[in-house]
């Protein structure tokens, strides 16, 4: 099927319709009908009006759909490594990144964590072996403590700063990933 943009005249007042209806025949294109059908039979497991209603949001119903899980932080670590600043401040910000990930972080934060830094709440199937590229901690000597960490979601790197104290990172980590922001300052 062709596209209804081609039908409308473009005016100051239809271009935005005009340019949504063209993004949407070039991202569906030729899969419009298959894609019409999933949604038909996803709709109908769950029901729209019903997930509206509850007000469940894109990660709820993500965890619905794909389950939860808690990122081993063992496994996590054995399968990452580190690259930082020099300096024994650096690996003391590394270190109590794994502690704060080991023993502060809840399951959900953990995953929140992996999803911030990944773009993915859980590891592949095979585990934190099989993340490719390998997840990365990288203690940066720019910006200050006052900032919040990083993530480089497609080289799955965390980059924290030279925070003062355990208790800084983490609130500094909480709040980055519960606002799921890869930047900023706090």
């Amino acid at each position: 099927g062709g596209s209804t943009a081609a039908a409308i005249v473009v005016t100051e007042d239809s271009k935005t319709e005009y340019i949504r209806l063209l993004c949407e025949a070039r991202a569906c294109g030729e899969a419009r009908h298959e894609l019409t059908c999933l949604l038909h039979g996803f709709w109908d497991v769950l029901p729209w009006q019903l997930l509206s209603s509850h007000k469940v949001s894109a990660e709820e119903l993500s965890a619905l759909i794909s389950g939860t899980c808690d990122p081993d932080p063992a496994e996590w670590r054995k399968h990452s490594r580190s690259t930082s600043a020099r300096g024994q401040a650096a690996a003391q910000v590394v270190e109590w990144f794994w502690e704060a990930v080991a023993c502060e972080l809840a399951p959900d934060s953990r995953s929140a964590l992996l999803r911030f830094a990944t773009g993915a709440s859980r590891p592949p199937a095979g585990g934190f072996a099989d993340l490719k590229p390998r997840f990365s901690v990288e203690v940066s000597a720019l910006g200050s403590p006052d900032h919040l960490p990083q993530a480089h979601t497609c080289a799955n790197k965390l980059v924290l700063h030279l925070y003062h104290s355990k208790a800084q990172l983490l609130e500094k980590l909480l709040l980055a990933i519960s606002s799921d922001e890869g930047f900023g300052t706090a």
